[in-house]
């Protein structure tokens, strides 16, 4: 039991540290900025800290990668 005190507090003093040292998320529930950003003055950032993907480009964007071969679509004549 004496063991777990010191955690304890170590933990405590990491999360405060944390809430202090970040901005807030934004409030405005209809602004969806990604980055930091600032209203009326008051620096907000657009993400919640456990989110790991980048704010400028995103995980979440579906990339097409196109196979060899021809386009169902291409209606070119091919180089002679």
């Amino acid at each position: 039991m004496t063991l777990r005190y010191p955690f304890s507090r170590l933990y405590l003093l990491l999360l405060v540290l944390l809430l202090a040292a970040g901005c807030r998320t934004c409030p405005i529930a209809s602004c969806h900025t990604r980055k930091v950003h600032m209203h009326d003055g008051a620096k907000y950032r657009g993400q919640p800290l456990w989110k790991k993907q980048n704010p400028a480009i995103g995980e979440k964007i579906k990339w097409h990668r196109q196979t060899t071969g021809k386009r169902k679509a291409d209606k070119s004549k091919p180089l002679k």
